[in-house]
Parts: structure tokens; sequence; C-alpha cells
């Protein structure tokens, strides 16, 4: 009998893909037989020896929708989905500075950065790269970083626009 490597439960179907119970993927998972060891108790009989137990290995793989959305809603947050920290912050920054810069740069290194998350995805579940897990606490710090850096972009770019305004108004009086 399979057993749900997430939940325990007894799987009802060998070839299941999916754990009725948790929702865990188990499809083309790789499993482990494990023998339970024999009592050892005077009063036993030999004909009640324990069944092994099979326990079906999750399935790592990340999800490539989430990686291109995660990238579409933060530049580089893909990235750090992927696991790749140092990558995402490369894309972030581009992207902040490409904005900066002319725009069009920002939207270059921005739909790199969709596209690269997306792909980094399909290598990790193809096995062409090791699968790195991901870290929420990254994913936290990336997010908290992100919105930091563009309330202060957005408080320097009002301060650059408000000076703008007022210095040619003084120098009229």
């Amino acid at each position: 009998m399979k057993y749900c490597p997430e939940c325990g439960k007894p799987l009802p179907n060998e070839a299941a893909n999916f754990c009725d119970n948790c929702g865990a993927k188990l499809s083309a998972a790789p499993t482990i037989t494990v023998q339970p060891p024999k009592s050892g108790a005077a009063g036993s009989s030999a004909s009640a020896a324990p069944e092994p137990v099979t326990l079906v290995q999750p399935v790592e793989e990340k999800s490539t929708a989430v990686a291109a959305i995660c990238s579409l809603v933060i530049p580089g947050l893909g990235q750090v989905y992927d696991g790749k920290l140092e990558r995402g912050f490369l894309i972030f920054f581009g992207t902040v500075i490409g904005f900066f810069l002319l725009i069009i740069p920002g939207l270059c290194v921005w739909a790199f950065g969709i596209y690269d998350a997306y792909d980094i995805a399909c290598k990790m579940n193809n096995k062409e790269i090791p699968f790195l897990p991901t870290k929420t606490a990254h994913l936290i710090l990336f997010v908290i970083l992100a919105v930091v850096t563009v309330l202060v972009a957005v408080i320097i770019a009002s301060l650059m626009l408000f000076a703008a305004f007022v210095s040619p108004m003084v120098s009229m009086h």
C-alpha cells in the first residue's frame, strides 16, 4: 500500500497522480518501499507478518506561470521565486535605472526578466539546471525592498518636479 508523503494518508489507487486528501502531486514520483520490523513477541504467529509500506516522494517543480507573473508584477521577483536572489536584484535595479534613463530600456529589461523567470522555471522542471527551493524570507524582503525603492524614487521625482516649478516662480519676484 502507498502513502502520501505530505499528509501520510493511504492512497486508494497505486497509480494515483494526486493525493485525494491533501492534493499533493504524485505523478512520476519516485517511491521508497520500507519493510517494517518484525515484532519479536513470544505469542505472535508467523503468518501475521507486517505488510511493506511504500512512500511516494513528492516531485519538486516550479510553476512557470507563477514565475512569469511574479516578474510581471515586480521586476526580478520571478527570479527570487526561482531561487536566484542576485539575479532578481540585477533585473529589478536594471529596470529601475532603465526607467529613469528613457523608459524604453526599463521596459526591455522588465520584458527580459519575465522571460528569464519563465525560462529558469522550465529548465528546473526539465532537470537541465539544479532545482533551487523558494525561500519565503527572500520573497518578503525583496517585495519590501521594491516598495521602499519605488517610494524613494517617487519622492525624489516629486521633489525634482517641485523644484522645477518653484524655481521659476521665485526668480519672477
